[in-house]
């Protein structure tokens, strides 16, 4: 067991309620693998692979593939997340599949472990059942976006969500307080999140920065007002 690997899971929610006695146990019990980019990781309807991730470095897309070949990507997740979970209880296949966006380090969990830790850890148990409601939450969120806003009102939910589970608060700009989205997603990342285009999601990325929403700075994404964002259906 290495240092590097008990840091890593003392990072992720999922075993915040765990002492570190009872992590070094769940620890005893990883593997991990590297990913190149692009390279599939679990693929939408595999019955074969019943295995939990934990990502320590990089990054991965969680998405759905349409019948015209484009892609939904449901998720970005990057260091201290984790997915693969519904399959290892339900034992059914795979419901999205998922790819490194770039050179990645994964902690794997084979399924019959992560059942025995979880019968084990009632307080990691409750952890996993919390996580599973708020990622329920956040799917209808998702689907109730895509179905009902206009699609400047998805790109700016994609944006919120993206603040709301990656952005850092912090200083700019003669010191006020603003929403950091770190390492911004492309162009074509956000259409996919939004179900639109890359030429849409930069025509509707303009017209926020003209009206002073949001900046670029680098790799960064700055959001400067949230309720530029949050209001319904504004005009481009």
């Amino acid at each position: 067991m290495s240092a590097d690997i008990l840091e890593l899971l003392k990072g992720v929610d999922l075993f915040s309620r765990l002492s570190d006695g009872q992590i070094e146990m769940i620890a005893d019990v990883v593997n991990r693998r590297k990913y190149s980019k692009e390279e599939s990781i679990i693929h939408e309807d595999d019955d074969s692979s019943h295995t939990f991730f934990m990502i320590a470095s990089g990054e991965v897309k969680v998405y759905l593939s349409g019948s015209d070949g484009r892609e939904t990507i449901l998720a970005l997740l990057g260091p201290g997340d984790f997915f693969g979970e519904m399959a290892l209880i339900d034992g059914e296949p795979r419901s999205a599949s998922v790819k490194a966006t770039c050179v990645s380090e994964l902690v794997l969990i084979q399924r019959n472990d992560f059942i025995q830790k979880l019968r084990q850890f009632p307080d990691l148990a409750m952890s996993f059942l919390e996580e599973m409601s708020h990622r329920l939450r956040k799917a209808n969120r998702q689907i109730s976006s895509l179905s009902t806003l206009t699609v400047f009102g998805r790109v700016a939910g994609t944006l919120l969500n993206l603040a709301e589970e990656r952005g850092v608060r912090t200083h700019f700009d003669g010191g006020r307080m603003v929403t950091k989205i770190p390492n911004k997603p492309t162009q074509q990342q956000l259409a996919e999140m939004s179900g639109t285009t890359r030429e849409t999601v930069s025509r509707v990325l303009n017209s926020l920065k003209k009206k002073g929403v949001i900046a670029i700075a680098g790799k960064d994404l700055i959001i400067l007002e949230d309720t530029g964002l949050q209001e319904s259906n504004p005009p481009l």
